[in-house]
Protein backbone atom coordinates (compact mmCIF):
# COMPACT_ATOMS: atom_id res chain seq x y z
CA UNK A 1 0.00 0.00 0.00
CA UNK A 2 1.36 3.42 -0.95
CA UNK A 3 1.93 6.02 1.74
CA UNK A 4 -0.20 9.07 2.36
CA UNK A 5 0.73 11.96 0.10
CA UNK A 6 0.87 14.73 2.68
CA UNK A 7 2.09 13.04 5.87
CA UNK A 8 3.22 9.71 7.25
CA UNK A 9 1.97 7.61 10.15
CA UNK A 10 4.23 6.04 12.77
CA UNK A 11 3.37 3.82 15.74
CA UNK A 12 5.28 3.72 19.01
CA UNK A 13 6.05 0.28 20.45
CA UNK A 14 6.84 0.40 24.22
CA UNK A 15 9.52 -1.79 25.77
CA UNK A 16 7.24 -3.97 27.97
CA UNK A 17 5.26 -5.00 24.90
CA UNK A 18 8.34 -5.65 22.77
CA UNK A 19 10.01 -7.74 25.45
CA UNK A 20 6.97 -9.92 26.08
CA UNK A 21 5.21 -10.15 22.71
CA UNK A 22 5.55 -13.09 20.35
CA UNK A 23 6.19 -12.46 16.69
CA UNK A 24 2.77 -13.86 15.91
CA UNK A 25 1.23 -11.15 18.11
CA UNK A 26 3.28 -8.51 16.32
CA UNK A 27 2.29 -9.84 12.92
CA UNK A 28 -1.41 -9.94 13.83
CA UNK A 29 -1.19 -6.44 15.23
CA UNK A 30 0.60 -5.08 12.18
CA UNK A 31 -1.94 -6.73 9.86
CA UNK A 32 -4.73 -5.01 11.78
CA UNK A 33 -3.05 -1.61 11.45
CA UNK A 34 -2.29 -2.16 7.77
CA UNK A 35 -5.93 -3.01 7.11
CA UNK A 36 -6.95 0.49 8.14
CA UNK A 37 -3.83 2.70 7.99
CA UNK A 38 -0.81 3.29 5.78
CA UNK A 39 2.00 2.71 8.26
CA UNK A 40 5.42 4.14 7.36
CA UNK A 41 7.43 3.72 10.55
CA UNK A 42 7.56 2.25 14.04
CA UNK A 43 9.51 3.54 17.02
CA UNK A 44 10.94 0.56 18.92
CA UNK A 45 11.56 1.34 22.58
CA UNK A 46 14.58 -0.21 24.28
CA UNK A 47 13.95 0.94 27.86
CA UNK A 48 11.06 1.96 30.13
CA UNK A 49 11.06 1.80 33.92
CA UNK A 50 12.44 -1.57 34.97
CA UNK A 51 12.24 -3.05 31.45
CA UNK A 52 15.19 -3.31 29.09
CA UNK A 53 14.71 -5.16 25.81
CA UNK A 54 17.54 -7.56 24.97
CA UNK A 55 19.66 -6.68 21.95
CA UNK A 56 18.86 -9.95 20.19
CA UNK A 57 15.11 -9.34 20.53
CA UNK A 58 15.41 -5.75 19.32
CA UNK A 59 17.35 -6.83 16.23
CA UNK A 60 14.78 -9.51 15.44
CA UNK A 61 11.88 -7.06 15.88
CA UNK A 62 13.69 -4.49 13.75
CA UNK A 63 14.23 -7.08 11.03
CA UNK A 64 10.57 -8.18 11.20
CA UNK A 65 9.19 -4.69 10.60
CA UNK A 66 11.69 -3.79 7.90
CA UNK A 67 10.81 -6.97 5.99
CA UNK A 68 7.22 -5.74 6.12
CA UNK A 69 8.30 -2.46 4.50
CA UNK A 70 8.08 -0.43 7.72
CA UNK A 71 11.00 1.81 8.73
CA UNK A 72 12.33 1.53 12.28
CA UNK A 73 13.67 4.07 14.75
CA UNK A 74 14.57 3.78 18.41
CA UNK A 75 12.74 5.06 21.45
CA UNK A 76 13.65 5.60 25.11
CA UNK A 77 11.48 6.42 28.11
CA UNK A 78 13.65 7.90 30.84
CA UNK A 79 11.96 6.30 33.83
CA UNK A 80 13.89 4.01 36.12
CA UNK A 81 13.49 1.36 38.79
CA UNK A 82 16.72 0.51 40.60
CA UNK A 83 17.22 -1.38 43.84
CA UNK A 84 18.20 0.66 46.91
CA UNK A 85 16.68 3.85 45.45
CA UNK A 86 15.10 5.25 48.60
CA UNK A 87 13.58 8.25 46.80
CA UNK A 88 12.02 6.35 43.88
CA UNK A 89 8.45 6.66 45.19
CA UNK A 90 8.91 10.39 45.81
CA UNK A 91 9.51 11.17 42.12
CA UNK A 92 6.46 11.45 39.85
CA UNK A 93 6.31 8.58 37.29
CA UNK A 94 9.65 7.18 38.54
CA UNK A 95 11.56 9.74 36.51
CA UNK A 96 15.33 9.83 36.94
CA UNK A 97 17.19 11.90 39.49
CA UNK A 98 19.72 13.73 37.36
CA UNK A 99 22.07 14.43 40.27
CA UNK A 100 22.29 10.71 41.11
CA UNK A 101 25.50 9.21 39.60
CA UNK A 102 23.93 5.75 39.38
CA UNK A 103 20.98 7.09 37.42
CA UNK A 104 23.24 9.06 35.08
CA UNK A 105 25.36 5.97 34.47
CA UNK A 106 22.24 3.99 33.61
CA UNK A 107 21.06 6.76 31.28
CA UNK A 108 24.32 6.68 29.33
CA UNK A 109 24.14 2.89 29.07
CA UNK A 110 20.60 3.06 27.66
CA UNK A 111 21.47 5.80 25.18
CA UNK A 112 24.65 4.07 23.96
CA UNK A 113 22.84 0.75 23.62
CA UNK A 114 20.02 2.30 21.58
CA UNK A 115 22.39 4.35 19.41
CA UNK A 116 24.30 1.17 18.54
CA UNK A 117 21.14 -0.16 16.88
CA UNK A 118 19.29 2.84 15.41
CA UNK A 119 20.16 5.94 13.39
CA UNK A 120 17.24 7.86 14.86
CA UNK A 121 16.10 7.91 18.51
CA UNK A 122 13.19 9.69 20.17
CA UNK A 123 12.87 10.39 23.89
CA UNK A 124 9.35 9.90 25.22
CA UNK A 125 8.12 12.84 27.29
CA UNK A 126 9.19 11.58 30.69
CA UNK A 127 12.52 13.35 30.22
CA UNK A 128 11.97 15.78 33.09
CA UNK A 129 12.67 16.05 36.80
CA UNK A 130 10.45 16.95 39.77
CA UNK A 131 13.09 15.53 42.13
CA UNK A 132 13.70 17.32 45.46
CA UNK A 133 15.91 14.71 47.08
CA UNK A 134 18.78 15.81 49.38
CA UNK A 135 21.25 15.58 46.50
CA UNK A 136 19.17 17.87 44.29
CA UNK A 137 18.62 20.31 47.16
CA UNK A 138 22.36 20.51 47.73
CA UNK A 139 23.17 20.93 44.01
CA UNK A 140 20.50 23.63 43.65
CA UNK A 141 22.08 25.86 46.27
CA UNK A 142 20.66 29.37 46.12
CA UNK A 143 19.11 29.00 42.68
CA UNK A 144 15.35 28.72 42.22
CA UNK A 145 14.06 25.29 41.22
CA UNK A 146 13.31 26.68 37.77
CA UNK A 147 16.85 27.99 37.24
CA UNK A 148 18.42 24.85 38.64
CA UNK A 149 16.35 22.43 36.57
CA UNK A 150 16.66 24.39 33.32
CA UNK A 151 20.45 24.46 33.66
CA UNK A 152 20.61 20.85 34.83
CA UNK A 153 18.57 19.37 31.99
CA UNK A 154 20.39 21.38 29.34
CA UNK A 155 23.68 20.04 30.66
CA UNK A 156 22.39 16.45 30.97
CA UNK A 157 20.99 16.62 27.44
CA UNK A 158 24.37 17.48 26.01
CA UNK A 159 26.70 15.45 28.21
CA UNK A 160 24.67 12.34 29.03
CA UNK A 161 22.37 11.95 26.04
CA UNK A 162 23.48 13.52 22.76
CA UNK A 163 27.27 13.22 23.12
CA UNK A 164 27.21 9.53 24.22
CA UNK A 165 24.79 8.67 21.40
CA UNK A 166 26.95 10.32 18.74
CA UNK A 167 30.11 8.85 20.23
CA UNK A 168 28.69 5.39 19.56
CA UNK A 169 26.98 6.30 16.28
CA UNK A 170 28.05 9.58 14.64
CA UNK A 171 25.13 9.31 12.21
CA UNK A 172 22.43 9.07 14.84
CA UNK A 173 19.76 11.79 14.97
CA UNK A 174 18.41 12.55 18.43
CA UNK A 175 14.81 13.73 18.92
CA UNK A 176 13.35 15.23 22.08
CA UNK A 177 9.57 14.91 22.40
CA UNK A 178 7.97 17.69 24.44
CA UNK A 179 4.83 17.06 26.48
CA UNK A 180 1.54 18.89 26.19
CA UNK A 181 1.93 20.76 29.52
CA UNK A 182 3.93 23.70 28.18
CA UNK A 183 3.04 25.95 31.12
CA UNK A 184 5.17 23.78 33.44
CA UNK A 185 8.30 23.22 31.34
CA UNK A 186 10.56 25.52 33.35
CA UNK A 187 9.47 23.99 36.66
CA UNK A 188 10.45 20.48 35.50
CA UNK A 189 13.56 21.18 33.46
CA UNK A 190 12.21 21.11 29.92
CA UNK A 191 14.26 23.78 28.22
CA UNK A 192 13.32 24.21 24.54
CA UNK A 193 15.42 27.36 24.19
CA UNK A 194 18.64 25.44 24.93
CA UNK A 195 17.62 21.90 23.98
CA UNK A 196 16.51 22.88 20.48
CA UNK A 197 20.17 23.58 19.75
CA UNK A 198 21.40 20.40 21.45
CA UNK A 199 19.03 17.88 19.84
CA UNK A 200 18.79 17.33 16.10
CA UNK A 201 15.00 17.46 16.07
CA UNK A 202 12.00 18.08 18.30
CA UNK A 203 8.66 16.28 18.46
CA UNK A 204 5.38 17.53 19.91
CA UNK A 205 2.96 15.86 22.31
CA UNK A 206 -0.51 16.80 21.04
CA UNK A 207 -2.58 14.73 23.47
CA UNK A 208 -5.63 16.63 24.74
CA UNK A 209 -8.04 13.73 25.36
CA UNK A 210 -10.91 14.76 27.67
CA UNK A 211 -10.56 18.33 28.98
CA UNK A 212 -13.34 18.02 31.54
CA UNK A 213 -12.55 14.96 33.64
CA UNK A 214 -8.74 14.90 33.45
CA UNK A 215 -6.43 17.06 35.54
CA UNK A 216 -4.09 18.68 33.02
CA UNK A 217 -6.03 21.87 32.06
CA UNK A 218 -5.61 21.22 28.33
CA UNK A 219 -8.10 22.88 25.94
CA UNK A 220 -8.47 20.77 22.81
CA UNK A 221 -7.09 23.55 20.58
CA UNK A 222 -3.67 22.77 22.07
CA UNK A 223 -3.33 19.82 19.66
CA UNK A 224 -2.92 22.49 16.97
CA UNK A 225 -1.33 25.41 18.80
CA UNK A 226 1.51 23.44 20.41
CA UNK A 227 2.51 22.11 17.00
CA UNK A 228 2.72 25.70 15.78
CA UNK A 229 4.81 26.71 18.81
CA UNK A 230 7.46 24.08 18.11
CA UNK A 231 7.42 24.92 14.41
CA UNK A 232 8.51 28.36 15.59
CA UNK A 233 11.08 26.98 18.07
CA UNK A 234 12.90 24.82 15.52
CA UNK A 235 11.66 25.68 12.01
CA UNK A 236 11.63 22.72 9.65
CA UNK A 237 12.81 20.35 12.40
CA UNK A 238 9.64 19.75 14.39
CA UNK A 239 9.14 16.26 13.01
CA UNK A 240 5.56 15.59 14.07
CA UNK A 241 2.81 15.26 16.64
CA UNK A 242 2.16 12.35 18.99
CA UNK A 243 -1.15 11.49 20.65
CA UNK A 244 -2.84 8.57 22.40
CA UNK A 245 -6.32 7.14 23.02
CA UNK A 246 -6.38 7.44 26.82
CA UNK A 247 -9.68 8.74 28.28
CA UNK A 248 -11.28 8.71 24.82
CA UNK A 249 -13.22 5.43 24.92
CA UNK A 250 -16.59 7.07 25.66
CA UNK A 251 -15.98 9.81 23.07
CA UNK A 252 -14.06 8.60 20.04
CA UNK A 253 -14.49 12.07 18.58
CA UNK A 254 -11.90 13.31 21.09
CA UNK A 255 -9.42 10.76 19.74
CA UNK A 256 -10.04 11.63 16.09
CA UNK A 257 -9.91 15.32 16.89
CA UNK A 258 -6.32 15.00 18.12
CA UNK A 259 -5.41 13.73 14.65
CA UNK A 260 -7.31 16.50 12.85
CA UNK A 261 -5.81 19.31 14.87
CA UNK A 262 -2.29 17.92 14.72
CA UNK A 263 -2.49 17.64 10.93
CA UNK A 264 -4.12 21.06 10.50
CA UNK A 265 -0.64 22.38 11.38
CA UNK A 266 0.64 20.75 8.14
CA UNK A 267 3.05 18.47 10.02
CA UNK A 268 4.68 15.67 8.04
CA UNK A 269 4.22 12.87 10.60
CA UNK A 270 1.88 11.72 13.34
CA UNK A 271 2.82 9.06 15.88
CA UNK A 272 0.19 6.86 17.49
CA UNK A 273 0.77 5.68 21.04
CA UNK A 274 0.86 2.76 21.25
CA UNK A 275 1.09 -0.49 19.27
CA UNK A 276 -0.05 -2.67 22.15
CA UNK A 277 -3.13 -0.74 23.28
CA UNK A 278 -4.34 0.25 19.81
CA UNK A 279 -4.16 -3.18 18.11
CA UNK A 280 -7.68 -4.51 17.59
CA UNK A 281 -9.09 -1.32 19.13
CA UNK A 282 -12.19 0.61 18.06
CA UNK A 283 -10.09 3.73 17.43
CA UNK A 284 -8.16 2.63 14.37
CA UNK A 285 -10.89 1.96 11.74
CA UNK A 286 -12.46 5.46 12.02
CA UNK A 287 -9.00 7.03 12.22
CA UNK A 288 -8.06 5.34 8.94
CA UNK A 289 -11.18 6.69 7.26
CA UNK A 290 -10.52 10.23 8.50
CA UNK A 291 -6.83 10.17 7.56
CA UNK A 292 -7.82 9.35 3.98
CA UNK A 293 -10.13 12.37 4.00
CA UNK A 294 -7.45 14.62 5.48
CA UNK A 295 -4.87 13.45 2.96
CA UNK A 296 -7.22 14.40 0.13
CA UNK A 297 -7.46 18.03 1.24
CA UNK A 298 -4.25 18.94 3.10
CA UNK A 299 -2.31 19.38 -0.13
CA UNK A 300 -4.73 22.14 -1.16
CA UNK A 301 -4.06 24.20 1.96
CA UNK A 302 -1.33 26.83 2.08
CA UNK A 303 0.97 27.51 4.99
CA UNK A 304 -0.74 27.95 8.36
CA UNK A 305 -1.33 31.59 9.28
CA UNK A 306 -3.17 33.35 12.12
CA UNK A 307 -2.46 35.85 14.88
CA UNK A 308 0.80 35.37 16.80
CA UNK A 309 0.74 35.18 20.59
CA UNK A 310 4.00 36.33 22.15
CA UNK A 311 4.88 33.45 24.48
CA UNK A 312 8.50 33.87 25.67
CA UNK A 313 10.49 30.79 26.63
CA UNK A 314 9.94 29.65 30.22
CA UNK A 315 6.95 31.93 30.70
CA UNK A 316 3.67 31.48 32.50
CA UNK A 317 0.88 33.69 33.77
CA UNK A 318 -2.33 33.14 31.79
CA UNK A 319 -1.73 29.48 31.09
CA UNK A 320 -3.33 28.18 27.87
CA UNK A 321 -5.42 31.34 27.49
CA UNK A 322 -4.68 31.38 23.76
CA UNK A 323 -6.01 27.82 23.56
CA UNK A 324 -9.30 28.80 25.21
CA UNK A 325 -9.63 31.70 22.76
CA UNK A 326 -8.69 29.35 19.93
CA UNK A 327 -11.77 27.36 20.93
CA UNK A 328 -14.02 30.35 20.14
CA UNK A 329 -13.00 31.00 16.55
CA UNK A 330 -9.85 33.11 16.91
CA UNK A 331 -6.91 31.62 14.93
CA UNK A 332 -3.99 32.04 17.34
CA UNK A 333 -0.56 30.48 17.53
CA UNK A 334 2.15 30.98 20.20
CA UNK A 335 5.69 31.97 19.34
CA UNK A 336 8.69 32.40 21.67
CA UNK A 337 10.05 35.21 19.51
CA UNK A 338 8.56 38.71 19.40
CA UNK A 339 6.70 38.79 16.06
CA UNK A 340 7.96 42.08 14.61
CA UNK A 341 6.66 41.33 11.11
CA UNK A 342 3.03 40.76 12.07
CA UNK A 343 0.51 43.60 11.84
CA UNK A 344 -1.34 42.42 14.97
CA UNK A 345 -0.12 40.50 18.00
CA UNK A 346 -1.77 39.09 21.10
CA UNK A 347 -0.09 39.91 24.41
CA UNK A 348 -0.87 37.99 27.62
CA UNK A 349 0.52 37.85 31.15
CA UNK A 350 3.11 35.39 29.80
CA UNK A 351 4.48 38.16 27.57
CA UNK A 352 5.18 40.26 30.67
CA UNK A 353 8.01 37.89 31.58
CA UNK A 354 10.08 39.48 28.80
CA UNK A 355 11.92 42.24 30.68
CA UNK A 356 12.10 44.36 27.52
CA UNK A 357 8.44 43.94 26.57
CA UNK A 358 7.46 47.61 26.98
CA UNK A 359 10.18 48.87 24.65
CA UNK A 360 9.24 46.22 22.08
CA UNK A 361 5.58 47.22 22.24
CA UNK A 362 6.39 50.93 21.93
CA UNK A 363 8.46 50.35 18.77
CA UNK A 364 5.76 48.09 17.39
CA UNK A 365 2.93 50.57 17.96
CA UNK A 366 4.95 53.54 16.72
CA UNK A 367 5.39 51.60 13.47
CA UNK A 368 1.60 51.67 13.03
CA UNK A 369 0.85 48.12 14.15
CA UNK A 370 -1.79 46.92 16.58
CA UNK A 371 -1.89 44.85 19.76
CA UNK A 372 -4.56 43.08 21.74
CA UNK A 373 -3.47 42.79 25.36
CA UNK A 374 -5.19 41.08 28.25
CA UNK A 375 -6.21 42.31 31.66
CA UNK A 376 -3.66 39.80 32.97
CA UNK A 377 -0.83 41.52 31.08
CA UNK A 378 -2.03 44.91 32.30
CA UNK A 379 -2.06 43.68 35.90
CA UNK A 380 1.44 42.19 35.56
CA UNK A 381 2.76 45.52 34.20
CA UNK A 382 0.81 47.82 36.50
CA UNK A 383 3.24 50.15 38.23
CA UNK A 384 5.99 48.96 35.87
CA UNK A 385 5.14 51.13 32.86
CA UNK A 386 2.01 49.48 31.50
CA UNK A 387 0.19 52.77 32.13
CA UNK A 388 1.95 54.10 29.02
CA UNK A 389 -0.64 52.54 26.73
CA UNK A 390 -4.02 52.99 28.43
CA UNK A 391 -5.92 54.67 31.25
CA UNK A 392 -7.21 51.25 32.33
CA UNK A 393 -6.21 50.01 35.77
CA UNK A 394 -6.87 46.59 37.26
CA UNK A 395 -8.48 46.81 40.71
CA UNK A 396 -8.73 44.16 43.41
CA UNK A 397 -12.51 43.97 42.91
CA UNK A 398 -14.66 41.58 40.87
CA UNK A 399 -17.81 41.91 38.80
CA UNK A 400 -20.24 39.08 38.02
CA UNK A 401 -22.54 39.42 35.03
CA UNK A 402 -24.07 37.77 31.96
CA UNK A 403 -25.45 41.02 30.50
CA UNK A 404 -23.39 42.87 27.88
CA UNK A 405 -23.48 46.08 25.88
CA UNK A 406 -21.86 45.77 22.46
CA UNK A 407 -20.55 48.51 20.14
CA UNK A 408 -21.10 52.17 21.03
CA UNK A 409 -23.84 53.97 19.12
CA UNK A 410 -24.09 57.57 20.25
CA UNK A 411 -24.04 57.44 24.04
CA UNK A 412 -25.43 53.94 24.37
CA UNK A 413 -24.73 50.59 22.70
CA UNK A 414 -26.08 49.13 19.48
CA UNK A 415 -26.88 45.79 21.13
CA UNK A 416 -27.69 44.55 24.63
CA UNK A 417 -27.40 40.79 25.01
CA UNK A 418 -27.50 38.13 27.71
CA UNK A 419 -25.23 35.11 27.95
CA UNK A 420 -26.28 31.70 29.33
CA UNK A 421 -24.10 31.93 32.44
CA UNK A 422 -22.95 34.63 34.85
CA UNK A 423 -19.20 35.13 34.56
CA UNK A 424 -16.69 36.47 37.10
CA UNK A 425 -14.40 39.20 35.71
CA UNK A 426 -11.66 41.30 37.29
CA UNK A 427 -12.96 44.84 37.63
CA UNK A 428 -11.03 47.44 35.62
CA UNK A 429 -11.26 51.22 36.05
CA UNK A 430 -10.64 53.69 33.21
CA UNK A 431 -10.96 57.38 32.37
CA UNK A 432 -13.91 58.33 30.12
CA UNK A 433 -12.88 59.50 26.65
CA UNK A 434 -9.24 58.69 27.37
CA UNK A 435 -10.01 55.03 26.68
CA UNK A 436 -12.96 53.98 24.52
CA UNK A 437 -15.32 51.07 25.28
CA UNK A 438 -16.19 48.52 22.58
CA UNK A 439 -17.87 45.96 24.87
CA UNK A 440 -18.92 46.27 28.50
CA UNK A 441 -20.65 43.99 30.98
CA UNK A 442 -23.54 45.47 32.92
CA UNK A 443 -24.54 44.89 36.53
CA UNK A 444 -27.20 47.01 38.19
CA UNK A 445 -26.88 50.60 37.03
CA UNK A 446 -23.19 50.33 36.24
CA UNK A 447 -21.04 48.90 33.47
CA UNK A 448 -17.49 47.58 33.35
CA UNK A 449 -14.83 47.15 30.64
CA UNK A 450 -14.66 43.94 28.60
CA UNK A 451 -13.07 45.16 25.35
CA UNK A 452 -11.47 48.61 25.28
CA UNK A 453 -9.70 50.70 22.68
CA UNK A 454 -6.72 53.10 22.95
CA UNK A 455 -4.41 54.74 20.42
CA UNK A 456 -0.64 54.86 20.78
CA UNK A 457 1.71 56.34 18.19
CA UNK A 458 0.38 55.13 14.84
CA UNK A 459 -1.14 51.96 16.29
CA UNK A 460 -4.13 50.70 18.23
CA UNK A 461 -4.17 49.04 21.66
CA UNK A 462 -7.15 46.82 22.46
CA UNK A 463 -7.51 45.52 26.01
CA UNK A 464 -9.53 42.34 26.61
CA UNK A 465 -10.80 41.64 30.13
CA UNK A 466 -10.33 37.92 30.72
CA UNK A 467 -12.72 36.00 33.00
CA UNK A 468 -11.27 34.41 36.11
CA UNK A 469 -12.20 31.00 34.69
CA UNK A 470 -10.80 31.10 31.15
CA UNK A 471 -13.27 28.51 29.90
CA UNK A 472 -16.09 30.98 30.60
CA UNK A 473 -15.26 32.58 27.24
CA UNK A 474 -17.26 29.68 25.81
CA UNK A 475 -20.34 31.23 27.47
CA UNK A 476 -19.98 34.70 25.97
CA UNK A 477 -22.97 35.59 23.77
CA UNK A 478 -22.29 35.17 20.06
CA UNK A 479 -22.64 38.94 19.55
CA UNK A 480 -19.84 39.54 22.06
CA UNK A 481 -17.64 36.86 20.53
CA UNK A 482 -18.21 38.26 17.04
CA UNK A 483 -17.02 41.74 18.02
CA UNK A 484 -13.93 40.25 19.68
CA UNK A 485 -13.27 38.15 16.56
CA UNK A 486 -13.56 41.27 14.38
CA UNK A 487 -10.76 42.93 16.34
CA UNK A 488 -8.49 39.94 15.81
CA UNK A 489 -9.57 39.79 12.12
CA UNK A 490 -8.38 43.34 11.34
CA UNK A 491 -6.63 43.10 7.98
CA UNK A 492 -7.98 39.60 7.32
CA UNK A 493 -10.43 38.98 4.44
CA UNK A 494 -13.18 37.38 6.56
CA UNK A 495 -14.53 36.65 10.02
CA UNK A 496 -17.10 34.25 11.47
CA UNK A 497 -20.21 34.70 13.59
CA UNK A 498 -21.29 31.83 15.83
CA UNK A 499 -21.41 30.74 19.44
CA UNK A 500 -18.33 29.53 21.33
CA UNK A 501 -16.49 26.24 20.94
CA UNK A 502 -15.92 26.67 17.23
CA UNK A 503 -12.34 26.56 15.95
CA UNK A 504 -10.99 28.53 12.99
CA UNK A 505 -7.75 27.60 11.19
CA UNK A 506 -6.42 29.90 8.47
CA UNK A 507 -3.85 29.50 5.68
CA UNK A 508 -1.97 31.90 3.44
CA UNK A 509 -3.75 30.93 0.19
CA UNK A 510 -7.31 32.02 1.09
CA UNK A 511 -8.22 28.61 2.47
CA UNK A 512 -9.52 27.97 5.97
CA UNK A 513 -11.02 25.27 8.17
CA UNK A 514 -13.86 25.56 10.67
CA UNK A 515 -14.17 22.80 13.25
CA UNK A 516 -16.99 22.30 15.73
CA UNK A 517 -16.06 21.42 19.31
CA UNK A 518 -19.76 21.30 20.21
CA UNK A 519 -21.95 18.25 20.85
CA UNK A 520 -24.78 19.45 18.58
CA UNK A 521 -25.33 20.75 15.05
CA UNK A 522 -24.39 24.43 14.89
CA UNK A 523 -24.94 27.22 12.32
CA UNK A 524 -22.01 29.46 11.40
CA UNK A 525 -22.15 32.73 9.48
CA UNK A 526 -19.08 33.51 7.37
CA UNK A 527 -18.61 37.17 6.44
CA UNK A 528 -16.23 37.72 3.52
CA UNK A 529 -15.09 41.32 3.20
CA UNK A 530 -15.59 43.12 -0.10
CA UNK A 531 -17.65 41.80 -3.00
CA UNK A 532 -15.13 40.05 -5.28
CA UNK A 533 -14.89 36.67 -3.49
CA UNK A 534 -16.90 33.48 -3.61
CA UNK A 535 -16.93 30.64 -1.11
CA UNK A 536 -16.16 27.05 -2.12
CA UNK A 537 -16.50 23.90 -0.01
CA UNK A 538 -13.24 22.15 -0.91
CA UNK A 539 -14.33 18.65 0.03
CA UNK A 540 -17.57 18.72 -1.95
CA UNK A 541 -16.54 21.23 -4.63
CA UNK A 542 -19.74 23.09 -3.81
CA UNK A 543 -20.07 26.84 -4.42
CA UNK A 544 -22.10 28.70 -1.81
CA UNK A 545 -24.42 31.52 -2.77
CA UNK A 546 -24.38 34.55 -0.47
CA UNK A 547 -27.42 35.10 1.74
CA UNK A 548 -26.65 38.80 1.75
CA UNK A 549 -24.20 40.92 -0.21
CA UNK A 550 -23.14 44.58 -0.14
CA UNK A 551 -20.17 46.68 -1.16
CA UNK A 552 -18.72 46.02 2.30
CA UNK A 553 -19.16 42.26 2.73
CA UNK A 554 -21.05 39.11 1.78
CA UNK A 555 -22.68 36.67 4.18
CA UNK A 556 -22.55 32.90 3.70
CA UNK A 557 -24.44 30.50 5.97
CA UNK A 558 -23.08 27.04 6.75
CA UNK A 559 -23.60 24.52 9.54
CA UNK A 560 -21.43 21.88 11.18
CA UNK A 561 -22.25 18.56 12.76
CA UNK A 562 -20.72 17.73 16.19
CA UNK A 563 -16.96 17.11 16.20
CA UNK A 564 -16.64 17.65 12.45
CA UNK A 565 -14.76 20.11 10.27
CA UNK A 566 -15.36 21.82 6.93
CA UNK A 567 -12.68 23.12 4.56
CA UNK A 568 -13.31 26.27 2.54
CA UNK A 569 -11.62 28.36 -0.11
CA UNK A 570 -12.28 31.95 -1.09
CA UNK A 571 -11.95 32.54 -4.84
CA UNK A 572 -12.37 35.57 -7.07
CA UNK A 573 -15.40 35.92 -9.31
CA UNK A 574 -13.40 35.20 -12.44
CA UNK A 575 -12.01 31.80 -11.39
CA UNK A 576 -12.97 28.62 -9.57
CA UNK A 577 -11.24 26.50 -6.89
Amino acid sequence: MENYKNFQVAIYCPAPFLRGATFREMEEGLNFFKKHLRISKVYLETHRGSVDVEKEKIFKVKEFFEKEGVKTSGGITTTISLENDEFRDLRIFNTLCYTNPEHLKKLVEIVEFTASIFDEIILDDFYFTPCRCPSCIEEKGDLSWEEFRLNLMASVSEEYVVKPAKRVNPEVKMIIKYPNWIESYQETGYNPEAQAEIFDYVYTGTETRDPLFTHQHLPRYLSYSLMRFFDEVKPGKNLGGWFDSFDCIYNIGYYLEQAYLTLFSKTKEITLFDFSSLRNSVFIPPLGHQLNLLDSILGELGNPSGIPVYYPFNSYGEDHLHDYLGMVGIPLYPTPYFPEDSDLIFITANSAMDKDILNKLKRYLLAGKNIVMTSGFLKAMQGKGGEEFTSLRVTDKKVISNFFGVKIQGLDFSQYVHGPKKVVFPLLDYRNNATWPEIVCIDGENNFPILMNDSYGRGKVFTLTVPDNFSDVYHFPREVLTEIRKVFARGNPFYIECEGKMGLFTYDNDTFIIESFLPYRTPVNIYIKGKDKKLIDMEEGFEYKPTFSSEKESLYKVSLEPSTFRVFKMVSDDRRA
